[in-house]
């Protein structure tokens, strides 16, 4: 309810600001889902009823008699349990898988690449250290300022930690990812590394959904898998096989493109405490760049969502313009991944997850949005 309330708050300061921009309204309209969601998961809004937050009954909201809803105390379907299938093993189907098997449902998480790691700066407010309940050894770094780089390349502090135990902290996406993939495991969720194929439908309302999936446990090609289960969950990024399958339709993104640069012991002691954004035309003309510091070395990256064919010109741009710090440096990594710009269309047969590089500072067109987007059953 507390989330509600301040979900409130922000809607109505948005209602003001709506009218002059359609960057308000667009985040009006994820303020007003977020809340309608968040009321139907406590059982507020009424069997019927839209559940995307307006008046009218909605084409992309499920019927009522096909929603079921998951918890410690749900009733077991045909003598079982609610079985749910979780399609990608980000921070969002972690949890989600976590979540689910600790409350009484028989849940699977498939993962194609459980060593993966997408091109995400990496930075975490400190409040979600204790919602997640994340342990401390996580956290690579503690950046205590923010420095805003112009672009002629003028430095200034545009923020500063407001006590001595806040922070942003500073985390691999591989390491956060394995560690709640395998809390999920602990919880009692099956973890399978393979790769989604196909989803078929239900034939009748209330339904069972197939998945047909390769798992590669024992290496090579993989061996063909079918489940049955009683919901998906799409947590598989931007190029989602799972909103593929039930045409959930295109949407825009941006292109993210990271190199981890291992600088020496010197050079990584000016990142003792803050992270950096350049901005200007240059490294992108509609995004940022990053410096962000990680245990051992800089993740240095860029994006845009207007230029996707230049990305590698604006990666050359940004060694130019940090060249005193990282020159020096041996990249160790490169990675290159597409990230969603707004929800999909329709989501209405699975609950569709964005991926949780959405949770950016947001500067020029960027439109934030929530990771989790319950959508439909």
């Amino acid at each position: 309810m507390k989330l509600i309330v301040e979900a409130e708050k922000v809607a109505k300061t948005l209602e003001m600001a709506a009218p002059k921009s359609s960057l308000a309204q667009a985040s009006l309209m994820e303020t007003r889902m977020l809340i309608a969601e968040a009321r139907r998961s406590i059982g507020i809004i009424e069997a019927g009823t839209s559940t995307c937050g307006f008046d009218q009954v909605c084409i992309a909201c499920p019927p009522a008699s096909t929603r079921r809803r998951a918890s410690r105390t749900s009733a077991h379907l045909n003598g079982q349990k609610l079985r749910v299938a979780v399609v990608g093993g980000g921070p969002a189907g972690g949890e989600t898988a976590e979540t689910l098997a600790k409350g009484g449902v028989e849940t699977i998480l498939i993962e194609r690449k459980l060593d993966n790691c997408k091109p995400c700066g990496g930075a975490i407010p400190l409040c979600m250290v204790e919602e997640f309940g994340l342990p401390l050894d996580l956290i690579d770094r503690h950046v205590t300022k923010m420095k805003m780089i112009s672009p002629s390349n003028v430095a200034v502090d545009i923020g500063r930690a407001l006590g001595p135990h806040v922070y942003i902290g500073m985390v691999r996406c591989e390491v956060l990812d394995a560690y709640l993939r395998g809390r999920a495991a602990e919880a009692g969720a099956s973890v399978i590394k393979g790769l989604f194929l196909r989803l078929d439908l239900p034939k009748v309302p209330g339904g069972i959904y197939r998945i047909m999936y390769n798992e590669y446990s024992g290496g090579g090609a993989g061996e063909r898998r079918m489940a049955e289960v009683d919901a998906v969950i799409g947590a598989d990024g931007a190029n989602s096989r799972v909103a593929k399958s039930i045409e959930a339709g295109e949407y825009e993104y941006a292109i993210a493109f990271q190199e981890r640069v291992k600088i020496p012991e010197a050079k990584m002691e000016y990142y003792k405490e803050p992270a950096e954004m350049y901005i200007g035309d240059d490294v992108s003309p509609n995004f940022y760049r990053w410096v962000f510091p990680k245990c051992d070395h800089v993740a240095v990256g860029t994006g845009t969502v207007t230029h996707k064919a230049d990305i590698k010109k604006f990666q050359a741009a940004r060694r130019l313009r940090a060249k005193d710090k990282i020159e020096v440096g041996t990249i160790i990594r490169v990675e290159a991944h597409p990230i969603p710009e707004h929800p999909r269309p329709r989501r209405y047969v699975c609950f569709l997850c964005p991926s949780i590089a959405n949770f950016v500072i947001l500067t020029r067109s960027e439109v934030p949005t929530r990771e989790t987007e319950y959508s439909g059953e």
